[in-house]
């Protein structure tokens, strides 16, 4: 097994653990040594045995799926040789999409499997390794994860939709008419709060690599799906929503950076998710909303005003999700101020560094919101 595979798994209870599992640091051994006995090439025969092995408790076991494909899925290069793509050939192949590949001729269209091989070197590279010329291209890969969420929030609209029930009064009141024989029934579909995603993102200095992204993945979904509000925040927060959905995006950008004074700043995150609860939770946050906070978890502020923000707006939101961008990184562990004052009240700890990180987390959120 590959020095770079062992670290991924090594590292797994210790996520698990950052997301309440009881597990400890000898289980990393059982971990590889399960790893060594099933190998790693079938990923559905890992993630069972696995599973078996590190859950001890039912709700440990119904969020096992969704902390596994968190982890492992996004990299994507531990569990197929064949597929893996090392780190300086992800920044080349980047390279590659921004200006063209040497040797190419700089007008010819790009062929079916290198275009898919392009979207996937851009969606697993991290955010702070693309250029801001790569910014279109991920973008538009930001819009196909939107639309993809789009399509699934409508599949699952229409399958309640066909769950109605037979109003019983209203088809009563009819069949008067009919000499009380009930010929037009009246049904009832089930009274459902729509679906709503609250974005909190830190744009303070040291996001400043990640915040351009995760602004323009906030300005795909609010493209695309009904219900998203995006806030920014670093010493203090501001509703950015409206400017997202300009259809200049250079516009937008303008508007933002006119809007948050002090971008690039310190980050004071206890501060400003208080300011969040006082100023629009009670208007926004209601029992089928996710709020998704994308932060490094470095606060200069105090964690007890962190810990307690993030429990009143734990009653309200049905789904509390942090996207660190420093989860992925080898030998990470959610030790600093912020992080521990934030992790009791959260449902998902996950990896934020890349857009496929944050396309393994997304759709199982909003299925989680049904």
């Amino acid at each position: 097994m590959e020095s770079r595979a062992a670290d991924r798994l090594a590292g797994f209870p210790a996520f698990l653990r950052a997301n309440g599992f009881g597990v400890g640091a000898a289980d990393a051994v059982q971990v590889l040594q399960t790893a060594r006995e099933v190998g790693v090439l079938d990923a559905q025969v890992l993630r069972w045995s696995l599973k078996a092995l590190l859950c001890g408790r039912c709700d440990e076991w119904r969020r096992f799926d969704t902390l596994f494909d968190a982890w492992f899925l996004p990299a994507n290069r531990w569990a197929a040789p064949q597929q893996r793509i090392v780190e300086s050939g992800m920044q080349q192949a980047a390279s590659r999409a921004g200006g063209g590949e040497p040797g190419k001729d700089a007008g010819e269209p790009l062929k079916p499997r290198d275009a898919a091989s392009r979207a996937e070197v851009l969606s697993t590279t991290d955010f702070r390794d693309l250029a801001r010329e790569h910014a279109l291209d991920v973008e538009a890969l930001m819009r196909q994860l939107a639309r993809r969420l789009k399509h699934l929030r409508l599949r699952r609209q229409a399958r309640a939709h066909q769950r109605r029930r037979l109003a019983l009064q209203a088809t009563i009141r009819r069949s008067v008419a009919s000499g009380g024989t009930p010929i037009h029934l009246a049904w009832q579909a089930p009274r459902r709060v729509r679906p709503r995603l609250v974005l909190l993102l830190d744009v303070s200095r040291s996001m400043a690599a990640y915040s351009f992204f995760y602004l323009r993945l906030a300005r795909a979904l609010s493209a695309e799906l009904a219900d998203v509000h995006t806030f920014i925040f670093h010493t203090r927060i501001t509703a950015v929503s409206e400017a997202l959905r300009d259809p200049d995006p250079w516009r937008a950008q303008e508007r933002l950076h006119l809007m948050a004074q002090g971008w690039g700043g310190g980050t004071r995150i206890g501060e400003s998710l208080a300011q969040f609860n006082a100023d629009h939770a009670s208007r926004l946050v209601h029992s089928r909303t996710a709020v998704i906070v994308m932060s490094d978890g470095y606060d200069t502020g105090d964690p007890a005003l962190l810990s307690g923000a993030l429990a009143q707006l734990r009653r309200r939101a049905r789904r509390i999700v942090w996207l660190n961008p420093l989860c992925s990184r080898p030998g990470f562990a959610p030790v600093s101020q912020g992080m521990q004052a934030a992790l009791p009240h959260l449902d998902l700890l996950a990896p934020g560094a890349d857009l496929a990180s944050i396309r393994a987390v997304l759709p199982h959120l909003l299925e989680a919101l049904q």
